[in-house]
């Protein structure tokens, strides 16, 4: 069986899942079954009645354990056909540089993909569904109240520090209504100047070496391109590190503009300002404290505090079905509270990883990062 390291297995389901044959089972199928070097896949492929991402998860092992006689191993020459099918898309260019990786990885002695990647996996989205429903209701509400308006949302996530703040924005970001939207995230510790956020930004889409040739509307023509075919979901980070007087330049010269440019049908322009130490809703930024608000979205709308886990929500976190396959019956509710001072988030997930035989912060919260 063929192998692959960690953050590539990774990086085929960030780029798989932007693509319209992930949509379905049957546009996946349709996909297999026309071409002569995949067509054996047709009669193989799992997850008929399957979401993209439980789509991804079923059929990844069949890629990268499937060789043809003629054609060798499938999930190179999978890439690569996938790419031709995105002519003048961002979407090649994506799928053109996982296939360099993958075919770079192929002529190396890896790691071997195995099942306990797949159990970990399992394990850290089950761990993501842990309370913060009220968060996730605040957010859902707000997309669905601009669905026929400019569809943009921007959102403040804050809590004290270690109560979950990155993975909530995780699972927030992958939502049903931001499904396969493109990711850029950015920590924004130590700015002090809007243009350094707009040659990030540039970073992200041309690559390092050409930013300082982009001005601020170039950046925006690119970000309003993305938006044409897909979600475009920014992620900033350590926002309570930043320079006295960023945040609100960061509003008005950043996030403002782009609202104002905006008018879309399908897709949703989304902000995520992430703060882990609970500083800066008490700083005077301006925000929304309801999606109905006038002012909305062109100010971030304050989303509830991430707080302790309750007794009660871990108790239903742990009797879900799915959890009984990683979490050994003996653990309680009463057993991580206690271990965790009182229900704190990342010491809830710690003590679940390590009752579990694996390791949050050297293991599982790697996916946290992508």
């Amino acid at each position: 069986m063929e192998g692959l390291p960690y953050e590539l297995c990774d990086l085929c389901e960030e780029v798989f899942l932007i693509c319209d044959e992930f949509e379905s089972y049957d546009s996946l199928r349709s996909f297999c079954r026309v071409r002569e070097e995949f067509h054996f896949l047709t009669f193989k492929l799992k997850g008929k009645d399957a979401s993209p991402s439980s789509l991804f998860n079923l059929n990844l092992p069949l890629l990268l354990e499937s060789k043809h006689q003629r054609y060798g191993w499938i999930l190179p020459i999978f890439v690569k056909a996938l790419a031709s099918r995105y002519k003048d898309d961002d979407r090649q260019s994506r799928l053109n540089d996982l296939y360099s990786k993958i075919q770079s990885c192929s002529n190396q002695p890896q790691v071997q993909y195995s099942q306990t990647y797949r159990r970990d996996q399992r394990l850290f989205n089950s761990i993501l569904e842990i309370d913060f429903e009220e968060q996730q209701e605040e957010v859902t509400n707000a997309l669905k109240l601009q669905q026929s308006l400019k569809r943009a949302a921007a959102f403040l996530i804050h809590g004290e520090e270690k109560f979950g703040q990155e993975t909530l924005v995780h699972r927030l970001s992958q939502l049903s209504e931001l499904r396969n939207g493109r990711r850029i995230k950015i920590k924004l510790a130590g700015m002090g100047d809007v243009s350094d956020l707009w040659k990030a930004v540039a970073a992200s889409f041309k690559g390092f070496n050409q930013v300082s040739y982009l001005s601020p509307d170039q950046v925006m023509a690119l970000i309003l391109e993305c938006l044409q075919t897909q979600h475009l979901i920014f992620i900033f980070t350590e926002v309570h590190r930043t320079c006295i007087g960023f945040l609100p330049e960061l509003i008005e010269q950043f996030w403002q503009p782009l609202v104002e440019k905006v008018s879309l049908k399908e897709t949703y322009l989304v902000m995520f300002l992430v703060d882990s130490e609970g500083k800066v809703c008490k700083s005077g930024i301006p925000l929304a404290w309801q999606a109905g608000q006038q002012e909305y979205p062109k100010i971030p709308l304050h989303l509830p505090p991430t707080n302790r886990f309750l007794h009660k929500k871990i108790d239903e976190w742990l009797d879900r079905p799915t959890v009984a396959e990683f979490v050994p019956e003996s653990l309680s509710s009463e057993t991580l509270l206690q271990e965790s001072q009182g229900g704190v988030p990342e010491l809830v997930y710690q003590r679940i990883c390590y009752h579990c035989g694996c390791s949050w912060e050297g293991g599982l919260a790697q996916w946290l990062i992508q």
